[in-house]
């Protein structure tokens, strides 16, 4: 026993070493040590980006890069406008959460029958609105996880491309993308042909070029109205589809070095990476984003079973301000 924390401590030692050489100095804050030093030893990986193919890595938004939903934020602020009924937001809302499967795919789609007559001008600023404004102390803005901004922030600077991949609408998330400085210098992966100019140039106004968000595109009539279905044009980035919307993307090979998600809808695209992260709520055994029957201790037993770094993640700044000090005040005594 005593020679294993030995060489725990001298790897643990190394790794440290090697990644403050590389700038890597992601903070240890909420991270379980084993995933620390996983999430290290990547980062300290060189980069190498032949043809401009940089690593990519991949992270669901709702319950992984933020722990509040976009989905509901959105929908409320457009309640809030007058623009969505507000009973059939909340119908879809609890019956999405509680189903699984091609149940929950149903609602899913019900989903966007609720944005019908929209135009996407409506909601980009329903969705920015509902982000917070200012400080971002408010709103969906203050459940962002500073460990995941602290993780993409890293990977970004490290020269990889960070993708959001959800089942939420791409307008919905736009918002947070920008907080987490993803959509600003990327070159995108490929144009979306089913974007039309008009939109490519609201959208570049509002967030500069995000088509690295890969969110369910809506389809819009010749009118600019969202018709409340999907766009025929591209996967739906739910489970299966979200790995079959990285293709279409072009990140084919060994290209997709990490994934990060919560739920089983996000499995198939971790088990795509080379590495995978699943996210569970810290301290808790339920999990409003994974339905009923895959809350977090379901989760912990596919970590293990499919190879995945489990993460007990924090619901925000404010847990992760009180881990810091708890994590400052044990090394101070």
């Amino acid at each position: 026993m005593i020679l294993h924390d030995i060489m725990y401590m001298l790897r643990f030692a190394i790794l440290a070493a090697v990644c403050a050489a590389h700038g890597s100095c992601l903070s240890r804050v909420s991270w379980s040590p084993a995933t620390w030093q996983h999430l290290y030893a990547l980062l300290a990986r060189p980069v190498v980006a032949d043809h401009g193919r940089a690593p990519v890595a991949a992270f669901d938004a709702d319950g992984t890069l933020w722990s509040g939903d976009a989905f509901g934020a959105l929908g409320a602020e457009l309640v809030r406008r007058g623009l969505v009924d507000r009973e059939a937001c909340e119908r879809v809302e609890v019956e999405y959460g509680r189903s699984q499967g091609e149940e929950r795919r149903k609602w899913l789609l019900e989903s966007l029958a609720l944005f019908r007559g929209l135009s996407a001008e409506d909601l980009v600023d329903a969705g920015e609105e509902a982000w917070g404004r200012g400080d971002g102390a408010t709103g969906l803005g203050a459940t962002l996880r500073p460990e995941m901004s602290d993780l993409v922030n890293r990977l970004r600077s490290g020269g990889w491309r960070v993708l959001i991949v959800t089942a939420s609408p791409a307008e919905a998330v736009l918002r947070g993308a920008q907080e987490l400085g993803i959509p600003e210098g990327d070159v995108p992966l490929v144009s979306p042909t089913e974007l039309s100019t008009w939109r490519r140039e609201l959208w570049a106004h509002k967030f500069g070029r995000c088509e690295q968000v890969l969110g369910v595109r809506l389809e819009f009539d010749p009118a600019g109205r969202a018709t409340g279905l999907p766009a025929p044009s591209m996967p739906l980035t739910w489970c299966e589809g979200k790995a079959a919307a990285l293709d279409a993307y072009g990140v084919v090979g060994g290209r997709l070095c990490l994934a990060v998600g919560n739920s089983m809808d996000d499995v198939p695209m971790l088990r795509r990476a080379q590495a995978g992260i699943l996210c569970v709520p810290r301290g808790s055994t339920e999990d409003r984003w994974t339905g009923e029957a895959e809350g977090a201790q379901r989760l912990a037993r596919v970590a293990a079973e499919e190879g995945f770094w489990l993460h007990e993640a924090t619901q925000g700044r404010e847990e992760y301000l009180r881990l810091a000090a708890e994590a400052e005040a044990s090394c101070e005594s």
